[in-house]
């Protein structure tokens, strides 16, 4: 929708990056504002932290980062939905400004807060977050998940910032809200990236889907995170086909687990405009 005031779309179409295959190279490239640029360490942070998530078997991973940006505003959501950044990225791909979009994934991190909705917003390709103070206050990735597959991490502010902005390269890869899931371990609910603090809200859609059944029961339950996609998202990202000027879709690949569902659960939700930390 932003590409008309960059550009024809025919013209987009002569880009190197326009399209790659699944054995390839997924890129990921991480802006700035000029603000949340200024917090010593939050580069490498989430430099490290999306080397871990996205370190899958489908692809090899390059994770770079690309400096800083001026914006008009720290509100990350604001920023894509309004298309300050993805008309910013357009342009940059166009050689229309001093910026170098990659093909798969190009995320604006600024410091916006996060304590109301919307905290970040996320479109094929392109997305953004707040939170920049918070995640650079993060320990680093191993002392904090460990060696646990799932990547569970405890329940508190720079760690529901970093499963943000996880979120939001979600759905710059394609994934929806739908490929969340929300599991028990012990006491504790534990949400994945896609369905986050959305499991705590009672006013969620949960039903037709599309990764497993119900979420669990959360009242009394001590609350986790974990930074890890659920199996059904890692499945459909297998069948991910990219390029910037791409849609970005994913085949949907049914649960092969009895009865339909994966040994997770998720809600069937496709709103990309309320990602929130409660």
């Amino acid at each position: 929708m932003f590409l008309g005031t960059v550009g024809s779309a025919a013209s987009l179409t002569t880009l190197a990056y326009a399209t790659r295959d699944p054995s390839e190279t997924l890129a990921v490239r991480i802006w700035f504002s000029e603000r949340a640029a200024g917090y010593d360490g939050v580069g490498d942070r989430v430099h490290e932290y999306l080397g871990a998530t996205l370190a899958l078997e489908h692809w090899k991973l390059e994770v770079s980062l690309g400096g800083s940006v001026s914006v008009s505003t720290e509100d990350a959501a604001r920023l894509t939905a309004r298309g300050e950044w993805p008309t910013a990225v357009a342009a940059g791909a166009l050689d229309r400004r001093d910026l170098e979009p990659v093909a798969d994934a190009n995320l604006l991190v600024t410091d916006g807060g996060m304590e109301r909705a919307p905290t970040g917003y996320g479109i094929p390709h392109i997305a953004s977050v707040g939170g920049a103070r918070h995640i650079a206050a993060l320990e680093p990735f191993d002392e904090l998940a460990g060696d646990d597959a799932r990547s569970i991490v405890p329940y508190a502010t720079p760690t529901r910032s970093i499963q943000v902005l996880v979120h939001e390269i979600g759905h710059a890869l394609g994934l929806e809200h739908d490929h969340g899931v929300a599991f028990r371990d012990g006491e504790a609910v534990i949400p994945t990236p896609m369905l986050g603090s959305y499991v705590w809200d009672p006013a969620y859609e949960t039903d037709r889907p599309h990764c497993g059944a119900a979420i669990p029961n959360t009242e009394n339950r001590t609350r986790k995170l974990s930074l890890a996609f659920s199996s059904c998202a890692r499945r459909d990202l297998a069948t991910y086909e990219g390029g910037l000027f791409s849609d970005g879709t994913l085949q949907r690949v049914e649960p092969k687990a009895p009865g339909g569902a994966d040994r997770d659960t998720a809600p069937n939700d496709r709103q990309r405009d309320r990602d929130v930390l409660e």
